[in-house]
């Protein structure tokens, strides 16, 4: 078993870490806990039943992917889409392929309000879902969150944008209706703050706990985080995974969570404390995967995967919080999108880079980042408290 740097990977049927794992959890569940770990460690003592094959669902293993920044390069054409058609469809394509159990889409489906060549919302929102079709007909749900170009333009970090290019005053109120109206899927759920309903959600599938967030509703550059705080305190999945459109920390725009560093601290911590530890985002058009620390030390990777379509963007991969941040690979060479295998404890993140778009299928995707982490013991005794 690969051990990831900074993670512990003891499962919870290691004798020797089990009194380790107990001893952080509360006193009032260690009793439950203990008739786990004796019902875990006494399985393979049972007649008849072969250790190797482990009937629980949670140990099944399972796919999803992550996209994110799919609008096009062609916003100057008369006749625009606003979404890269060519790479968008590659995407799809491949997807399909893999066959995950969902998509998350970190915002920024389409040029929205920006650039559109008066494009109205609905078209482009419906050409988004044209081109990402092959993945809907194959039965895999698509849950999308709102990127800065589906909602309107930017007012605090950024300067004023020049008249030519300033929208309605209606437009942040017109966008979010033609987002909703775009994605009416019954299985997005409705369960967010007010006035986010169907833009912020959380669900459990399998042994995971997924958390989308909207960061133009409550202010742009923030998350709700009392009603994120009670998400994440009800959770029972093993694994955690959120997702947003703009970094957590400063890259290459300077409109992100960090506008507000106290408040994105506060976010960082707490999904660190839920067990999260990825953040998937986009804004930034390239690739970046980087290490950063929660304030009790424990590894977050923020993963910005702005590659599903946009122009490409170089950057010096130096971030203005560099002390904290660690990268471990950077790209703005590709295009592409994030697929994450669970496997019981064990996640796999890989980066699929567009490498050839040119060349059959097949021969078109070559992973350039991949890392691999576990849940360890105490986590994995947690999430199976009542």
């Amino acid at each position: 078993m690969r051990k990831d740097k900074g993670t512990d990977m003891i499962p919870v049927t290691e004798k020797d870490n089990s009194r380790a794992a107990l001893m952080i959890i509360p006193r009032s569940k260690r009793i439950f806990a203990c008739v786990l770990l004796l019902l875990a460690l006494s399985s393979s003592c049972m007649p008849g039943l072969d250790p190797a094959v482990e009937p629980q669902a949670s140990l099944a293993s399972w796919k999803f992917a992550v996209i994110s920044d799919t609008q096009g390069n062609n916003r100057d054409k008369t006749g625009t889409s606003c979404i890269n058609d060519a790479v968008v469809r590659a995407i799809a394509d491949d997807i399909v392929r893999e066959n995950p159990d969902f998509v998350l889409v970190a915002g920024d489906l389409v040029n929205g309000w920006f650039r559109n060549k008066g494009v109205d919302y609905a078209a482009q929102y419906a050409g988004w879902k044209a081109a990402i079709g092959p993945v809907y007909r194959a039965g895999i749900r698509v849950y999308p969150v709102r990127g800065n170009h589906d909602s309107g333009p930017e007012r605090l970090a950024l300067p004023p944008l020049p008249t030519h290019l300033e929208p309605q005053p209606d437009t942040p109120v017109v966008l979010k209706k033609a987002f909703r109206d775009a994605f009416p899927e019954a299985y997005i759920p409705k369960n967010g703050p007010a006035g986010e309903e169907g833009l912020t959600f959380s669900f459990t599938h399998k042994n995971a706990f997924v958390v989308g967030l909207d960061q133009f509703t409550n202010g742009q550059h923030r998350v709700n985080q009392e009603w994120l705080d009670l998400q994440l305190e009800g959770s029972r999945g093993l694994h955690v995974f959120v997702f947003g459109h703009e970094p957590a920390f400063e890259a290459n725009h300077r409109d992100n969570l960090s506008f507000y560093p106290r408040d994105r601290d506060l976010f960082w911590d707490s999904i660190g404390n839920a067990g999260a530890r990825v953040y998937f985002c986009g804004h930034d058009h390239f690739y970046n995967h980087a290490l950063v620390l929660d304030n009790t030390g424990r590894e977050i990777r923020q993963i910005i995967a702005g590659t599903g379509g946009g122009f490409l963007r170089r950057w010096s991969g130096t971030y203005r919080e560099g002390k904290r941040m660690k990268v471990q690979y950077h790209n703005n060479d590709h295009h592409g999108y994030i697929l994450a295998a669970v496997e019981g404890s064990k996640v796999t993140i890989s980066w699929k880079a567009l490498i050839k778009p040119e060349t059959p299928a097949a021969d078109a995707w070559q992973v350039l980042d991949s890392f691999t982490y576990s849940i360890p013991a105490d986590r994995q005794v947690e999430s199976m408290l009542p």
